[in-house]
């Protein structure tokens, strides 16, 4: 018998099959180091979990880019990282203040809703600026997220799908002077070295402003 199938007639199959491979290929987190620029994003106010700093007035929503007239210590965080988390938003505190007399804001991305993150953190006093990364939007631009690399992968302990740990201080056009990641949980935050970083960034700005 004729075989009347023809290689053209088979081959949206053979393609359709490699597409749906592809998608599972793995990719690895790639975080953005010291001079390079993080790719802009927009802050809603429905995303808004404490106001503060670069937040106070913001009202709908605006590109990072617009809020921004020094540098900004951009921090991630997620309840999912269990005491870590804990740690680092108590290291956060403990530093804020410093941070503003250094010339910087402090903005905390979280990968929770309000109402998880109030929940989980009610015994905190929180004075800086947290906003809601739902879906890592803001740390996939950093690339500190990849929902085909999870941590669980390879961190005992956590067994949700969120980012990283990291910190970045940012000028107001989003390049990245200072950058510290943490992707095994094994560091704490070096107060020194984020200080003197905003220091630098703020000095620097200062001085491009009065050129």
């Amino acid at each position: 018998m004729l075989n009347t199938y023809r290689y053209a007639d088979l081959q949206p199959e053979f393609e359709l099959d490699y597409a749906g491979k592809a998608s599972l290929e793995r990719t690895p987190i790639k975080p953005l180091n010291a001079g390079e620029t993080l790719p802009s994003f927009h802050i809603h106010k429905k995303n808004i979990i404490a106001r503060a700093d670069i937040l106070k007035s913001l009202n709908g929503s605006l590109p990072i880019t617009q809020l921004l007239d020094r540098p900004l210590v951009l921090a991630f965080h997620s309840i999912h990282w269990n005491d870590y988390g804990n740690r680092r938003l108590q290291e956060l505190q403990d530093i804020y203040a410093d941070i503003r007399v250094m010339g910087g804001n402090l903005l905390v991305a979280t990968a929770e809703d309000k109402a998880t993150f109030d929940f989980a953190t009610e015994k905190l006093q929180l004075p800086f600026a947290i906003i809601s990364d739902l879906h890592n939007h803001i740390a996939k631009k950093a690339g500190i997220y990849s929902s085909t690399d999870p941590i669980w992968d390879r961190v005992s302990g956590i067994n949700a799908d969120v980012a990283i740990p990291a910190i970045y201080v940012l000028t107001p056009s989003l390049k990245i002077t200072y950058a510290s990641v943490d992707a095994w949980f094994e560091k704490g935050l070096s107060s020194r070295e984020l200080l003197s970083a905003v220091y630098t960034a703020s000095q620097e700005e200062d001085h491009a402003i009065a050129i």
